[in-house]
């Protein structure tokens, strides 16, 4: 099963073209779920760890989380999404809320092995993400010469 991200607003750095807009998700997530999805959140492993922290994209506020990323063995997430599910209620994907509620809001704790698979996973996966945009790079330029 691929690894899910969650939270990779377009608008936050860095940021994913194809992701979903911070601005559209805002107070999409019910007033009654958000608690309970941000304490899920919170209780994620860390696995990357990065100096500095993280601002209110809206307000600029800041040191509104540390700058380190979370996961739960199958989606991974910014230390910052807690603060915009509570704050602003941003909307997540509808599986992974599914997932939050198929365990009871608990966040699983990984095993040392698990949290290796999981980054040997996110590895593999991110080569192959570079592979690919590499590849449809190199043929849109191809495109462009044979237009010429």
């Amino acid at each position: 099963m691929p690894l899910q991200a969650a939270g990779n607003f377009r608008e936050l750095e860095p940021g994913s073209d194809e992701g979903p807009s911070l601005v559209e998700a805002k107070g999409k997530l019910p007033e009654a779920e958000r608690s309970q999805v941000a304490r899920y959140l919170t209780t994620g492993v860390v696995f990357a760890v990065s100096s500095g922290t993280l601002s209110d994209r809206f307000t600029g506020e800041k040191n509104i989380a540390p700058h380190h990323a979370q996961t739960d063995g199958v989606w991974h997430w910014r230390a910052d999404l807690p603060y915009y599910v509570l704050r602003y209620g941003v909307a997540l994907p509808d599986a992974f809320l599914q997932r939050m509620r198929d365990l009871d809001w608990k966040c699983p704790v990984l095993s040392p092995q698990e949290l290796n698979a999981f980054l040997e996973q996110l590895a593999f996966e991110g080569e192959v993400r570079q592979k690919l945009r590499k590849k449809q790079e190199k043929e849109a330029r191809e495109r462009q010469r044979a237009k010429k």
